[in-house]
Parts: structure tokens; C-alpha cells; sequence
């Protein structure tokens, strides 16, 4: 009976006792019911998890498309506005420069009919001043015997003129 005397041995005895018990009261089912339960929990978060991590994916592949098809109109959005910028200023330059020939070919009709009429005034400014100079020195010069001179003079060139 020393192995009833031993410490060690009464601690054998309540481990066994002890393992006894738990069997008895299955609390390794309960434990391994608790843990498989656990590791369903945990896989079902795992599970949850990748199906957020694949929505996330699909939800960001979705907003890059997105980006890119805004950033696709953006760029076609400029590039029209860009042309018609390019339209609208070739449409002005036209218009300008229509404008411009217009106001020129006025301007030069303008300075022709100014030049037309300066001359025609200088003209008639001429011609009655060379016919009152005329008056003037045939009044002076005339007399009979240029008269007679002047009127053979005259009856010869329109002689030379009828031939």
C-alpha cells in the first residue's frame, strides 16, 4: 500500500477520476461540438469575407470602367470643342475677312468717285477759266484783220477736215 502513501499516486487517482468524469459527462463532445461550431463560425466570416472581397473587386472593376468611359467622353467632349472652336475662329477669320474686302472695295469706289469728281471740278474749273482767258485775249487781239485771218484760217481746216 505505498502506492496509496505516494502524493503522486493520489494525483494519478484524481486525474483519473477527473478523466473519469469528463467521459462521463462527454464535455470532449461538448468541446468538440464548441470548436466545430467556432470553425464554422470563423469559415462562414472567411466565406463572408470573400464573397465582400469579390463584390468589392467586381464593384471597383465597375467604377474603372466607369472612370474610364468618363474619362473617354471627357476626352471627346474636348476634342469637339476643340473643333468647334477651330470652326467657330476659321467662320470669323472668313467673316473678317469679308468684311475687310468689303470695306476696302468701298473705300476704293469712294476714292474713285472722289477722284472723278475732283477732276470733273478741275476740269470745268479749267475750261472756264481757259475760256475766260480766251474771251480775255480775243477780246484784246481782235480786230478786222484778225478776224478776216481767223475766219480763212477756219474755212481752211474745215477744208483739210472734208478731204
Amino acid at each position: 500500500m505505498e502506492f496509496f502513501s505516494q502524493p503522486t499516486s493520489w494525483v494519478f487517482i484524481a486525474f483519473l477520476i477527473f478523466i473519469s468524469i469528463v467521459i462521463y459527462l462527454k464535455i470532449p463532445k461538448m468541446v468538440t461540438k464548441l470548436l466545430d461550431e467556432e470553425i464554422d463560425r470563423i469559415k462562414d466570416s472567411l466565406d463572408d469575407a470573400r464573397k465582400l472581397k469579390e463584390d468589392a473587386n467586381s464593384l471597383l472593376a465597375e467604377y474603372e470602367r466607369k472612370i474610364d468611359a468618363a474619362n473617354k467622353e471627357a476626352e471627346e467632349i474636348i476634342n469637339q470643342a476643340q473643333t468647334n472652336a477651330k470652326i467657330y475662329e476659321e467662320n470669323s477669320n472668313k467673316k473678317i475677312e469679308d468684311y475687310i474686302l468689303r470695306s476696302e472695295k468701298q473705300s476704293i469706289e469712294k476714292i474713285q468717285q472722289a477722284e472723278k469728281s475732283a477732276i470733273n471740278n478741275i476740269n470745268e474749273e479749267i475750261i472756264n477759266k481757259s475760256i475766260a482767258i480766251s474771251e480775255n485775249v480775243i477780246s484784246k487781239n481782235m480786230n478786222d484783220e484778225n478776224n478776216q485771218k481767223l475766219f480763212e484760217s477756219s474755212i481752211d481746216q474745215i477744208k483739210k477736215l472734208q478731204d
